[in-house]
């Protein structure tokens, strides 16, 4: 085998991407609950194809997945808003022309 053909396998072999996933607030629980069982953070992650510090992150998160709902993909509420009354009044408007039936674009 000719060292062009070699660099060609050995690059075929390097393209591999991971493919990230959301995981919902009930799923990371089960995989916590998983790791609780078999006290072993590396075979949990293995178990579920993901990395052992998000195993750790969700152990050290636990009440509060607890008290999240379970569809949710993440804790964080997000960014407050900037104007708040604005975006209050804002919903009453599309509200007032949605019950009269008009067009909201």
């Amino acid at each position: 085998m000719s060292l062009r053909n070699r660099n060609i396998k050995k690059k075929a072999h390097a393209i591999s991407k991971k493919v990230r996933h959301n995981w919902s607030v009930r799923k990371k629980l089960i995989m916590v609950y998983y790791f609780k069982r078999i006290k072993n953070v590396r075979a949990t992650a293995r178990r579920f194809d993901i990395k052992p510090k998000q195993v750790r992150d969700w152990r050290n998160k636990k009440q509060e997945l607890l008290n999240a709902a379970p569809y949710l993909l993440t804790l964080n509420p997000g960014r407050p808003a900037l104007y708040p009354l604005l975006e209050r009044r804002l919903v009453e408007w599309v509200n007032v022309l949605r019950r009269k039936q008009a067009a909201v674009t």
